[in-house]
């Protein structure tokens, strides 16, 4: 059927939800520990995001009638593994810039991909959403470099390598997952250097 769901797409949009409800939870955790009445209050705001993200995608995905389930990034090839590296509140912006800057080009690519209009209508939703998470922590993190502060540009460089490497390492896995979503992953490798080469801010 046009509209069907198959296994590697559920498996996607419970990651999808896995993710989003996993970065609000650490945002949050980061607002209660800070004592910056602004990043208090960014990191809230941030947080609501997150697991408003994660709703939408449980609402979606009840929405489809497919099975609800967690998804734990738990082993050393996952991004969110990483999280452990984090030491500071410029880490836990940088490691959560670094992971939004590819959801755009990557929901895109899915919903090129995907039959199900339901999907590629959420898709197409959340992709502008990102762009406020991004330009506020994009902001703050380029005032600190203004300030001097190294540790900006070393955290960036650090876990843009780990973002990268975890992201390829990923399309490998999703590959051995079988034939129903090889046209993404192809889709993806087709695409992906116009995002590699796309210039980030911090570059000059």
């Amino acid at each position: 059927m046009e509209n069907e769901v198959n296994k590697f797409e559920i498996f996607l949009l419970n990651r999808y939800m896995a993710s989003e409800l996993s970065g609000g939870l650490h945002l949050g955790k980061k607002a209660r520990s800070v004592n910056d009445s602004f990043l208090i209050q960014k990191l809230t705001w941030h947080c609501m995001e997150e697991v408003r993200h994660a709703i939408v995608w449980q609402k979606l995905i009840k929405e489809l009638n497919v099975p609800l389930k967690n998804i734990h990034d738990s082993e050393k090839d996952e991004y969110f593994f990483y999280l452990g590296e984090i030491k500071d509140t410029i880490d836990l912006l940088v490691f959560t810039h670094i992971f939004e800057l590819r959801v755009p080009f990557h929901f895109s690519m899915h919903a090129k991909w995907t039959k199900n209009p339901k999907i590629k209508k959420v898709l197409e939703k959340l992709i502008p959403e990102e762009e406020p998470h991004l330009k506020w922590i994009r902001e703050y993190l380029k005032q600190e470099i203004e300030k001097g502060n190294s540790r900006v540009k070393e955290s960036i460089e650090k876990f843009s390598k780990i973002e990268k490497e975890t992201y390829y390492h990923d399309l490998d896995n999703l590959g051995q997952m079988g034939n129903e979503g090889m046209g993404f992953i192809k889709m993806i490798r087709d695409n992906i250097n116009d995002f590699e080469n796309s210039k980030k801010w911090w570059e000059k």
